[in-house]
């Protein structure tokens, strides 16, 4: 017994036969091919960050290498760090230079973790006036041994003779051999 499709039924199965191209469609077609179209993007993305971060990068060690040209360019030997527990001297250095102020040192940690090795040391002194603290905060900065001077501060009319009182931090660095 076989029968003949109606009319309804031949559109039913053509309603059918579009519902069913269009699923195919999306699912096999336009689903993997958005994922991949967002995933290039997504890496598109990606690199371009790591590009900008690669170019940023080399700008600054194209800094650096010019910096240390210019360093190298100069007459004056640039001077190397000092070998690690290098107090002593780092002592006497500071005795001559404080020599002619009233001073107080405060050792704080030595961070012997890296490789360069940080001495901190907190200062306080006081002198007759601001040119003498300026000339004294030159020779720590032109120390033999490679220092950081940090939250420097000077007040003037604060030491007892009316001079300027100074106060911050110094970390000396040292090589760990």
């Amino acid at each position: 017994m076989k029968r003949k499709l109606t009319v309804r039924e031949w559109m039913l199965l053509g309603v059918l036969a579009v519902l069913a191209a269009v699923s195919g469609y999306v699912m096999l077609f336009y689903i993997p091919t958005t994922a991949a179209r967002d995933s290039a993007l997504t890496e598109t993305e990606s690199c371009r960050l790591e590009l900008e971060a690669a170019q940023l990068r080399l700008a600054e060690k194209r800094r650096m290498e010019r910096e240390l040209e210019e360093i190298f360019a100069r007459e004056e030997e640039p001077r190397a760090l000092a070998d690690y527990d290098n107090l002593q001297p780092v002592m006497m250095e500071l005795h001559t230079v404080l020599t002619g102020t009233e001073y107080s040192l405060s050792f704080g940690t030595v961070d012997t973790a890296q490789h360069i090795v940080r001495r901190e040391i907190s200062l306080s002194f006081t002198c007759s006036g601001y040119d003498t603290a300026k000339a004294v905060l030159q020779r720590l900065h032109d120390s033999l041994y490679r220092c950081m001077l940090s939250n420097i501060t000077i007040s003037l009319g604060q030491a007892a003779d009316g001079g300027a009182a100074v106060s911050g931090s110094l970390v000396y660095f040292e090589c760990q051999t």
